[in-house]
C-alpha cells in the first residue's frame, strides 16, 4: 500500500489538480475501500461549470463545495474496516467485498426519514462526493482517488464479481430511473403515469437518458422518440432501442411537434421524460406531452436556472401528472443489478463508457466530458 493516496480534486469552477492526501483514520463503523472506477455525473458537470446548489429551497439544501474529491457513481474493494459494517440488507460485510454505495448518507431521525420510506429527503442529507471539502480530514469522500473513504451507517451493496467494472460503475446511474417504476403506479388513475406500450418521448440522450430509455423497454414501453442535438448520441439511442430520432439541431419546434403528432395519432406521448439538466427544454417538453400525460422531470439535479411556462396552457389544460425528482431510493440497488444482470444480452452496455481515463488527466476528462460525442466518462483506476 501506498504511503499517500492520489485524488483527482476539483479546487473551483473549471479547475482539477492532483492532489495526494494521508490515508485516514477510520472512526468506529467506518472502512476503506481501493477504487476501482468512478464515473463523471451530471452534477459533476453542473459543479464543473460553477453550478452548485442542490435540493434548492428546501430543509435540505445544500451547497456543493471547493476543494473535494468528487464521484458518487463507484465501484470498488474493501482493504480496512473498523468493526463490523452490515450491507443494505443487513448482511456481515468483509475485508474484499466489492460495493458501490448510496451517495447519501441521511440522519434517519428527521420527518422525511421516519415518513418516506427509501426515498432521501432527508433534512440533514450529505452527499458523497459533493458535501465533504478535500481540506479537512478524512479527505477522501468521493471516488475519484485510490481509495475512498465510507462513513458508518451509509448504505452499501454487495456487487457481483462477474459485473465488468464498466457495467458496475454504472449501477447508481440505473437507481435513479426508479422514477420510471413510481410513474408506472400511477396508471390505476385515469389513464395517468406510465403504461404498457405507452409512447414515451425522452429529451436528451446522454447517459442519464439512455438509462430511462432501459428502464422505459424493460417496463413495457411502446414507440420511444430519442431528441438530443447530437447524432452520435441519437445513434446510440437508436441501439439502445430507440424507435424514433429527433435532432433539435435539424428541425424547428414547430415540425418536432408535427412529428411527434404524426407518431401518436395527433395526441401527443404519453410521458415525456427530461433528462438534459436544462430548465429551457421544459416548455417543449409538456407542449409534445397529449392531454392527461406525465411529464417526468429528471435531468436538473442542480440549480441550472429558470424558464417561463404557460400555467393553463401546460399545466391546467393538459391535466398534465408532473413528477420531480432530484434523487433515488436507497432500497432499489439490488433490484436494479439483478435487472442489469436478467438483460445483460439485450442492451449494448459495453457501449454505455465511451472513455476512461487516469486520475493524472482529471482535467481533460471534465473538458471530454462536456462535449456531445461522449456518453459516460470515467475513471480507470487500473490505467
Amino acid at each position: 500500500m501506498n504511503e499517500k493516496i492520489k485524488a483527482a480534486v476539483m479546487t473551483g469552477p473549471g479547475q482539477m489538480e492532483v492532489q495526494e492526501f494521508p490515508f485516514p483514520k477510520l472512526e468506529p463503523g467506518a472502512m476503506l475501500i481501493e477504487m476501482e472506477m468512478s464515473g463523471i455525473c451530471g452534477t459533476d458537470k453542473h459543479s464543473y461549470k460553477g453550478e452548485m446548489v442542490l435540493y434548492a429551497g428546501t430543509e435540505a439544501e445544500q451547497h456543493a463545495v471547493f476543494p473535494c474529491v468528487k464521484g458518487h457513481e463507484n465501484v470498488g474493494r474493501i482493504v480496512e474496516m473498523n468493526g463490523e459494517y452490515l450491507d443494505y440488507d443487513g448482511r456481515p460485510l468483509k475485508i474484499g467485498d466489492r460495493i458501490t454505495m448510496c451517495p447519501n448518507i441521511i440522519c434517519q431521525k428527521c420527518y422525511y426519514c421516519r415518513h418516506v420510506y427509501a426515498w432521501p429527503y432527508c433534512a440533514d442529507n450529505k452527499t458523497y462526493g459533493v458535501y465533504f471539502p478535500a481540506d479537512k480530514p478524512p479527505h477522501v469522500t468521493g471516488g475519484w482517488a485510490e481509495y475512498m473513504y465510507i462513513f458508518p451507517n451509509s448504505f452499501v451493496y454487495k456487487v457481483p464479481d462477474d459485473f465488468p467494472d464498466w457495467l458496475a460503475v454504472n449501477i447508481e446511474l440505473l437507481v435513479v430511473t426508479s422514477n420510471v417504476d413510481r410513474a408506472k403506479g400511477y396508471m390505476e388513475f385515469a389513464s395517468r403515469g406510465f403504461g404498457l406500450m405507452d409512447t414515451v418521448l425522452i429529451q436528451g440522450v446522454g447517459a442519464m437518458g439512455l438509462a430511462h430509455l432501459i428502464k422505459c423497454r424493460v417496463l413495457g414501453a411502446g414507440d420511444i422518440i430519442a431528441m438530443d442535438p447530437s447524432e452520435y448520441r441519437l445513434e446510440l439511442a437508436k441501439e439502445f432501442g430507440a424507435d424514433h430520432l429527433i435532432n433539435i439541431n435539424k428541425t424547428t419546434q414547430k415540425e418536432r411537434q408535427e412529428m411527434v403528432r404524426g407518431l401518436t395519432e395527433g395526441r401527443g406521448a404519453d410521458m415525456v421524460i427530461e433528462t438534459t439538466g436544462l430548465a429551457q427544454v421544459l416548455p417543449e417538453g409538456l407542449d409534445l406531452m397529449r392531454r392527461g400525460g406525465t411529464y417526468l422531470e429528471a435531468g436538473n439535479f442542480v440549480d441550472a436556472g429558470e424558464t417561463t411556462i404557460n400555467v393553463h396552457r401546460h399545466l391546467a389544460a393538459k391535466n398534465v401528472l408532473l413528477l420531480g425528482n432530484t434523487n433515488h431510493p436507497n432500497s432499489e440497488y439490488y433490484r436494479t443489478m439483478k435487472m442489469m444482470e436478467r438483460y445483460r444480452t439485450d442492451f449494448p452496455w459495453e457501449k454505455f463508457v465511451t472513455h476512461k481515463f487516469r486520475l493524472d488527466d482529471c482535467k481533460e476528462a471534465l473538458e471530454i466530458s462536456l462535449k456531445d460525442e461522449v456518453l459516460k466518462v470515467v475513471f480507470d483506476m487500473s490505467k
